[in-house]
């Protein structure tokens, strides 16, 4: 897989769970954990932000930050109940402990490789990966965007990817505002996600949207084939018992 450059990296030192979002996920941990004693592993979790407010809202809860970024693991606040782990999503196969919760706050769409089949292959891989670090009543939350398309549903992910993940015009689209431009990045439709999520080991018990629709300009729609953009929420569970 692809890793972001130094300069890039800097741009994700920051938490995307407001509070709009925090309650979204919140709902489902006090229904599904309802003694707020469980362990988490957020893969992907940067500065550990998002851990943190999980820590303070559930203190009896044990909480793991996987990242493959030092910048952002350095960001970090010491906490008697966070482990930070720097390795890459590559490995989690290596990794034998079990979670109450595995959390993914828009991580899957920058597990890029060169192609975009590849790409999707990783996303895919890394979800039933997640599946195998589940205790016998573990959840894996799930934060994404949604670019679904005008007509046709799939193409704005084709689209954004090819031009992102291309060195040769990398600084055209940095210009655009992509800050993943030159290694590229892979959104989804809700429905790609939906489809996704149902062939792997996960069930889906639920979804929820996690924002209103983006303002973006019709010249940018067209020019990418996007119709509704914003933010969902998968909450899911083992298909099979551990």
């Amino acid at each position: 897989m692809k890793q972001l450059e130094y300069s890039q990296l800097e741009t994700f030192d920051t938490e995307y769970v407001n509070n709009n979002r925090w309650e979204i996920v919140k709902e489902k941990i006090d229904n599904d954990f309802p003694d707020g004693n469980f362990t988490f592993l957020d893969i992907g979790g940067g500065n550990g932000k998002f851990a943190d407010r999980l820590l303070m809202a559930y203190p009896q809860s044990n909480g793991t930050v996987i990242d493959n970024s030092e910048l952002l693991l350095s960001k970090n606040k010491t906490h008697e109940r966070k482990t930070l782990i720097c390795d890459s999503v590559a490995n989690l196969s290596k990794f034998h402990q079990k979670y109450d919760l595995v959390c993914f706050n828009w991580l899957l769409h920058h597990l890029v490789s060169d192609s975009y089949t590849q790409t999707r292959q990783n996303m895919f891989d890394t979800v039933n990966i997640a599946q195998s670090l589940l205790t016998y009543c573990g959840r894996v939350s799930i934060f994404e965007n949604m670019y679904n398309g005008l007509v046709i549903d799939g193409l704005p992910s084709h689209l954004i990817f090819s031009l992102t993940s291309s060195k040769y015009i990398a600084s055209f689209t940095k210009k655009m505002g992509a800050n993943t431009a030159g290694v590229g990045v892979c959104f989804l439709s809700k429905q790609q996600w939906i489809s996704t999520l149902k062939k792997s080991d996960l069930q889906l018990l639920a979804y929820s949207d996690a924002g209103d629709a983006w303002s973006i300009s019709w010249v940018r729609k067209l020019f990418l084939h996007m119709g509704k953009v914003h933010e969902g929420h998968f909450w899911l569970s083992s298909s099979s018992p551990i």
